[in-house]
C-alpha cells in the first residue's frame, strides 16, 4: 500500500490484535470486574506483540533502600518482641 508507514502499520496491527483478543476473551453478560480482567489480558497480549517493556523507574534504587530499611526494622522488632515474650513465659 502506498503511503503506509511503519508507524501506521504498527498502530493498525496493535488495534486489530486488541479487538481480536477482546472478542475472544470478553463475555457479553460478564460482570464489570471480569470485563476489566479480559481487557487487561488483551492489552498485555498487544504489549507483547509490540515488544513493549517496562523500564526501571528512576527512583528504583531509593525505593529498594527504603524497603530494605523497613524490613530490617521489622526484623529487629520481631526479634526483640519474640525474645521478650519467651522471657516472660519461661
Amino acid at each position: 500500500m502506498e503511503g503506509l508507514t511503519a508507524k501506521v502499520f504498527r498502530t493498525y496491527n496493535a488495534s486489530k490484535t486488541l479487538q481480536d483478543q477482546l472478542d475472544k476473551l470478553t463475555i457479553a453478560k460478564a460482570a464489570v470486574p471480569e470485563k476489566v480482567l479480559a481487557y487487561n489480558r488483551a492489552n498485555r497480549e498487544v504489549a507483547l506483540l509490540c515488544n513493549h517493556q517496562r523500564s526501571v523507574p528512576k527512583t528504583f534504587n531509593k525505593s529498594m533502600e527504603t524497603l530494605k530499611s523497613k524490613v530490617e526494622k521489622l526484623c529487629v522488632c520481631f526479634f526483640v518482641e519474640t525474645k521478650v515474650w519467651k522471657m516472660k513465659n519461661v
